[in-house]
């Protein structure tokens, strides 16, 4: 292993051994080999350890930590501190890069020299598709007003950056958006390769689903924050009200539809590099509306037209519409009968 490793995977592990080896191979197998790996075997009770301590024993790049379980924020921060790397990669214990992950993710930062870079991921286990994220520094930005612009383990981010930042412990769930959020606040640039390089599993026994409730209530306190930092000025005295409606699993009736619709337009005038994100979020926003009907559709054009949705939303959108023209009460006995 070289004495200097350019990047330092951080990897937690936390009995993951139904799906550990995958993602060690995957690892082991990028095209630019000048990492080390650091995994974390979080107090583990099922085979973990002894599987991370057979594939260090082939692969030298790979050093082990082993205690007690503290969790996830302080097994990424006690990793974070040890590594040598010049950038932190992070992955989970479930999920399988791309071969040529980390070699992509380099020669973008290399070309945008930005501190943080994502990437596209692909669901598969028990959900399919992809997650096109915003992939230039204001989109990105844009987008944080939401949700996390990132899947947390597609990242790769400056060593000194996060070995300044920390995760928070008062952000347990949702650490990576706190995360994002703080660094944008201190000047960070963000950026994404616009492609798939990370497969992401999807099970019953992730924390996003598990966790729900509590996961919610900390994005809407880092939203609220963030909100306060990123609004343009002349946008501020919307910031309460906006925080309230954009809250990902509030229902919205119509006034609250189009109050969140006319904030979007007078967003995207303001802040031009928004357009892209905001074409996403407002068909989640229509989704999450009630008593739509067909007097809707006008609206629809209007936002389709302003703020067009990326080809990821198409589906989601032609959906939508025929929930307009239909109603709610036929729709979910449709929904109910498929």
């Amino acid at each position: 292993m070289s004495p200097s490793p350019k990047v330092s995977f951080v990897l937690p592990c936390y009995n993951s051994a139904a799906y550990l080896q995958e993602t060690l191979d995957s690892i082991s197998s990028q095209s630019f080999t000048n990492f080390e790996c650091i995994a974390t075997d979080d107090g583990s009770s099922d085979t973990t350890l002894a599987i991370l301590q057979a594939h260090a024993a082939k692969d030298a790049r790979f050093s082990i930590i082993t205690r007690e379980n503290r969790g996830l924020i302080a097994t990424l921060n006690e990793a974070i501190a040890q590594a040598q790397g010049e950038w932190i990669a992070r992955i989970d214990a479930d999920d399988i890069c791309d071969p040529q992950r980390i070699e992509k993710q380099l020669q973008r930062l290399n070309e945008t020299q930005a501190d943080v870079c994502g990437s596209w991921i692909r669901f598969f286990g028990g959900k399919s598709g992809e997650w096109m994220t915003p992939s230039t520094d204001g989109a990105i930005k844009a987008m944080l007003l939401f949700n996390p612009a990132f899947a947390h383990p597609s990242v790769i981010a400056r060593a000194a950056l996060l070995k300044a930042h920390p995760y928070s412990p008062h952000a347990v769930h949702a650490e990576d958006y706190a995360l994002w959020c703080e660094l944008a606040q201190t000047g960070a640039t963000f950026t994404t390769v616009p492609e798939v390089l990370l497969n992401y599993r999807c099970h019953a026994g992730q924390i996003t689903q598990s966790k729900k409730d509590e996961l919610r209530t900390t994005a809407q306190m880092i939203r609220s924050k963030y909100v306060r930092f990123a609004l343009p000025a002349a946008m501020q005295k919307h910031a309460e009200r906006f925080v309230e409606l954009a809250e990902p699993a509030r229902q919205l009736s119509r006034t609250e539809f189009d109050w969140m619709c006319d904030f979007y337009l007078q967003l995207a005038e303001s802040w031009p590099t928004s357009h892209g994100p905001l074409g996403e979020v407002w068909v989640d926003t229509l989704q999450r509306t009630t008593g739509v009907n067909l007097f809707l559709l006008g609206k629809i054009k209007t936002l389709s037209q302003a703020l067009p949705p990326p080809a990821s939303e198409t589906g989601k959108l032609k959906r939508q519409k025929i929930r307009c023209l239909i109603g709610d009460t036929a729709w979910q006995l449709i929904k109910k009968f498929r």
